[in-house]
């Protein structure tokens, strides 16, 4: 069985463009959403333990609005998007049109709502690229969503599965509007039996010649 951690230099390559595509597809769909243009940064891609997941999110105490999906079609698995607390404000105030006062300790449901409604935007973004590369269908389910700590959040996205995850792929990237940036991590965790149809139409698509 390959691992993330086994990815040649043209698997990365095709990594980091997909995140690209996705990306630049996310930006253009929420500035139509928003009436305001809004400049993506070529997204970082890396590969992380699934736990080491809260150190790129300050540590496992710290709180942070996550929007995860279930996947479901060839390669099933979960995808965790979170927003530092710092971010949250900025977002809410380009999705609603209004500042929030300070970090909120919790929010409305209209604030929630749309979170999940950028949450939506994002990962139908990141998926529509990593489908259309690997010819592959990849669906998500509605969104669930919760402020709270990063610890909280994992062991409820990992307590639903009794399958052992141990890599997820890291996509970090930063939009900004007006000079203000907005970092949202994405995690996509793959199930185990998905790595393996994920590794091999990756290497297949990016010419790669793989035995095993």
């Amino acid at each position: 069985m390959r691992d993330l951690n086994k990815l040649v230099s043209l698997e990365k390559d095709a990594l980091r463009e997909i995140a690209n595509v996705g990306a630049g597809n996310a930006a253009t769909a929420v500035s139509q959403l928003i009436g305001t243009v809004i400049q993506v940064d070529v997204p970082k891609v890396s590969i992380i333990r699934v736990q080491d997941l809260p150190l790129p999110l300050g540590g496992p105490e710290t709180v942070v609005a996550g929007i995860y999906f279930k996947l479901f079609g060839d390669a099933p698995g979960k995808m965790l998007l979170c927003l530092s607390q710092d971010s949250i404000g900025p977002v809410l105030e380009l999705m609603l049109g209004e500042k929030p006062a300070q970090a909120p300790a919790r929010l409305s449901d209209i604030q929630a709502s749309a979170l999940k409604e950028l949450g939506n935007i994002l990962c139908s973004a990141y998926l529509n690229a990593l489908a259309r590369f690997m010819d592959m269908q990849l669906l998500p389910s509605v969104p669930a969503f919760a402020l709270d700590m990063v610890s909280s959040l994992l062991s409820t996205v990992l307590a639903e599965s009794a399958e052992l995850h141990p890599q997820a792929l890291l996509i970090e990237t930063q939009f900004s509007t007006v000079g203000r940036p907005i970092t949202i991590h994405l995690f996509l965790i793959p199930e185990a039996g998905s790595l393996n149809t994920m590794l091999q139409a990756l290497a297949e698509q990016s010419g790669v010649s793989f035995d095993g």
